[in-house]
This record gives structure tokens, sequence and C-alpha cells, in this order.
């Protein structure tokens, strides 16, 4: 009987340790902490490259709709966002400053790398797409 009684006072504090610990882990594991030194916010518009010829490429820019997503009918909507100034770098290097037509669309011909990087502000919001 001693023992029995020995044993279930020497189980309490190790129980007690573990729920201790259950509890610490789960408190601390909840902690939302961005390891991002800036913060990642989406671009305001999507990009899509085209190859055109061996040394150019037509860039459609354009603004998603994203309400009727969950209606069938009616899905994302893709809308050309036309006179939207953009910054073309290829390599890192800039290529040029081109305005956007009535569809959404820049033409870029290059000499050399081709062109991976359109950067701009669209509805106050500055993006930089890397395709």
């Amino acid at each position: 009987m001693t023992s029995k009684i020995n044993k279930e006072l020497t189980m309490k504090p190790t129980f007690r340790t573990a729920i201790l610990a259950l509890v610490t882990i789960l408190a601390t594991a909840c902690e939302d902490i961005s390891d991002l030194a800036i913060d990642k916010v989406a671009a305001p518009v999507v990009a899509e490259v085209e190859d055109i010829s061996a040394n150019a490429v037509a860039v459609t820019f354009m603004e998603l709709d994203k309400s009727g997503i969950l209606n069938k009918d009616v899905g994302i909507i893709s809308t050309p966002v036309p006179n939207l100034s953009i910054d073309v770098f290829a390599s890192g290097s800039l290529v040029g400053t081109f305005t956007t037509d009535a569809n959404g669309i820049i033409e870029v011909a290059y000499a050399g790398d081709k062109p991976n990087e359109f950067a701009g502000t669209y509805k106050g919001t500055a993006f930089r797409i890397i395709k």
C-alpha cells in the first residue's frame, strides 16, 4: 500500500510537468512572427508575356476582378489596363519605359537579354513583376 501511494505522489509532478510543457509548446507555436524584412503585397495587376518574334515580346497587363470567383457563371474577370506606365528591365538593367495601349499591351524589342521584370504603379500600389 505504501509503494502505491509513493508511486501516485511521484507521478503527479511528472504529469504536471508534461501538461505544462504541452501548454507552453502550444502557446508559443501560435505566435505569428514575420521573417520577411518587408511586407509582401500582391501586385494589383497581372502580366502575360508572349514572344512575338526572335527579339521582341508583347506583354499584356490586366486587372483581375475576383468578386465572382465562387459563381461558376461569372468566375474571374480579366480587364486590360490601358495607359499604364511600365518600366521594363532585362537582367536588372532598365530597357525603357513603355505605356500600355487600349488593350493593356506593350511591345518591347530587345537586342541582348530578354526582358523579365516589369514595374509600375496602379491605383496607388507600386508593383514589380518578375517573369
